[in-house]
């Protein structure tokens, strides 16, 4: 998993059926050319049913799908992971400012009826220049929809000031691994796609929002070396924090061609769970109301007639502390750049 990235993506289809679909054109390859067409043949007739069950579900005014069977999108990918802290620190102010080297993927995706298996390419990591790893599990739905992504980094560096005076941090000085999952809940979901935006396996036809309820959940672990700064001694702080929240959604659809995706669901803390170790001290870290997890999404679509251009990112923003005692904010952004075409 150093290499690759994996993805799946669902509109209107269920996840379950993924796996299924994948085993059985695996095993299709080891048939008879006949046997392959008659296989063929029928699981188109098998997701065909499927579509017309699912069309009763959406809004055919508001949300459509494409007319061809089969899609193939070619996408470039770029990531980065930002850590800021401010506070106070042996009677001093405390300001400290990281961030990991970009990290850079390359991939494809071919879809059949909404079922989709793609994969990501990092040309860093194949050569051995990348000391970082990532992975991202995504699934968009009109309905319910989440992503997971898990990052370990190595390569954060940057500058923090302290009573005063500037300090430069190197890469290998500060070590972070974290786990981000997010799940929301659409309830205008008859009338509004997700997928239009971010997986194109619909169609927004007429410009719709939704409110939208969101689940959050964000764990990590940072280490820092010791002498990291003078007078400072190997720590290790450890996080798990659950939110609950809301927001609001928005496509909008400019002569059938354009669509232009925004939405954000801010969520609160319900459950924080932080402690610092320094040497062979435990101690809490201060929480302070209100913690919070930000997501936000933005989408433009450029569709033409059997292809479309476009771009996507999707920013997580977690907020833990207070400034006059000890302010984390650790920031997760990923953006996409694609082209497709339906055949």
């Amino acid at each position: 998993m150093h290499a690759l990235d994996y993805g799946k993506y669902t509109s209107y289809t269920q996840m379950r059926t993924n796996t299924a679909a994948i085993t059985v054109l695996s095993c299709a390859l080891a048939l008879p050319v006949g046997a392959q067409s008659r296989l063929a043949e029928r699981i188109d007739s098998v997701l065909t049913a499927h579509e017309e069950k699912a069309k009763a579900k959406y809004d055919t005014a508001y949300i459509a799908k494409p007319g061809q069977k089969w899609t193939v999108k070619l996408r470039g990918n770029v990531s980065g992971t930002g850590l800021y802290a401010k506070g106070m620190m042996d009677d001093s102010r405390f300001k400290g400012e990281l961030e990991a080297e970009m990290r850079s993927t390359v991939g494809a995706t071919v879809s059949y009826h909404g079922l989709s298996l793609g994969f990501a390419i990092n040309p860093a990591k194949l050569s051995g220049r990348s000391k970082d790893n990532e992975f991202t599990l995504t699934s968009y739905g009109n309905r319910i929809g989440a992503d997971l992504v898990y990052t370990s980094t190595k390569t954060l560096s940057g500058t923090a000031e302290r009573g005063g005076e500037r300090y430069d941090i190197g890469a290998g000085m500060v070590d972070m691994k974290m786990i981000q999952a997010n799940a929301y809940y659409v309830f205008s979901h008859s009338r509004f796609s997700f997928p239009a935006a971010f997986t194109q396996s619909q169609v927004q036809l007429r410009s719709k929002g939704s409110w939208l309820l969101g689940l959050s959940a964000f764990a990590g672990r940072i280490d820092t070396e010791a002498g990291m700064l003078p007078g400072i001694s190997k720590a290790r702080l450890q996080t798990v924090n659950v939110a609950i929240g809301g927001g609001y959604a928005y496509n909008f659809v400019i002569k059938r061609k354009w669509l232009l995706h925004l939405s954000a669901i801010p969520h609160i803390v319900v459950f924080s769970r932080n402690k610092l170790t320094v040497e062979d001290t435990q101690q809490r870290t201060p929480y302070r109301f209100p913690s919070l997890i930000n997501v936000g999404r933005f989408a433009v679509v450029r569709n033409f007639k059997h292809d479309f251009i476009g771009l996507s990112a999707v920013i997580n923003l977690w907020h833990h502390g207070d400034s006059d005692e000890m302010m984390l904010e650790s920031l997760k952004w990923r953006a996409r750049i694609f082209y497709g075409f339906r055949f």
